[in-house]
């Protein structure tokens, strides 16, 4: 949509038949029209083959699944086999730019594996560009997002990438590698500090007789504390919080650095989403043979 010329690689052949028929496999409200926009003026394509999608790029964008391992950590097998198939693929210098959540490092171990692997004679420049799209209004936050943030440690890289976003007109910023690989870890982890937080006032606010509706609405009017994530309920969920949340105190062990508000943060949240189920049979005691309906 910026008229840059896309190319889009995925393995399973089902969904990238769908796309190339101008069919979005999920639910992204405004999504569809540019996909069939763009298809038709010759902008963006789809393939399964990573020789088409790698070959002539200029740019190449990681953006993998980093699921979540039982211990907490990150799985990064989907991230390094892009890497190898990339570094086998190549035949010119390339930007290569993870946008997947990855933890701090974890681009310098890139780095090391394309110049392991890559030919010779072509450079590779490794960014991090972390993603801050919600899901169900990832549209506009691409086109209206607050910052663009580009972790380059060579100043080519930076300016190459900067060309690239110059057109949606958002403040980027600049910042090395490891620094851009935290940014994305510290805002996720602020927001669900934020929910975990609220969660507590309304827990408080039962047992003292307030409105918690009142006091998230007054908190937030408050132009240093935002009324954004302040609205109370059984907690964060989702595909990044709880993933990010652990990866970051994961991190932090790893460095013998006790992350001891993140932990409380994670501990508050298990302790809200049962919180739920011990209302429910307060109000109406025993759950067995009872029918739940969701809204």
């Amino acid at each position: 949509e910026a008229g840059h010329q896309v190319t889009c690689l995925d393995t399973q052949k089902e969904k990238i038949e769908m796309l190339e028929k101008g069919h979005i496999p999920f639910f992204e409200p405004g999504l569809e029209p540019l996909l069939e926009k763009n298809l038709s003026n010759g902008q963006l394509c789809f393939t399964t083959n990573p020789n088409q999608a790698y070959s002539d790029a200029d740019i190449i964008f990681i953006a993998v699944g980093t699921p979540e391992k039982r211990n907490g950590a990150v799985d990064l097998s989907y991230i390094y086999a892009a890497v190898y198939t990339i570094a086998n693929m190549i035949k010119k210098d390339v930007i290569v730019c993870t946008k997947s959540t990855v933890p701090v490092g974890t681009n310098d171990i890139i780095k090391q594996i394309f110049q392991q692997r890559k030919p010779r004679h072509l450079k590779v420049d490794v960014v991090s560009n972390p993603e801050f799209l919600r899901e169900g209004s990832a549209v506009m936050d691409f086109f209206l997002g607050d910052r663009i943030i580009i972790g380059a440690n060579t100043p080519d890289a930076a300016s190459i990438m900067e060309q690239l976003y110059l057109p949606l007109k958002i403040p980027i910023l600049f910042t090395d590698v490891r620094s851009a690989e935290m940014i994305k870890y510290a805002s996720n982890a602020f927001l669900a500090t934020k929910i975990s937080f609220i969660n507590e006032i309304a827990n408080l606010c039962e047992k003292v007789g307030a409105n918690i509706e009142e006091v998230s609405y007054g908190m937030g009017m408050d132009k240093r504390i935002g009324a954004s994530y302040l609205q109370p309920g059984i907690g964060y969920g989702g595909s990044c919080f709880p993933k990010d949340t652990k990866a970051l105190v994961q991190l932090a062990g790893n460095v013998h650095h006790p992350f001891e508000l993140l932990e409380s943060v994670i501990k508050v949240n298990q302790h809200q989403h049962s919180l739920l189920v011990m209302k429910a049979k307060e109000r109406v005691g025993s759950l067995k043979g009872k029918k739940a309906a969701l809204l």
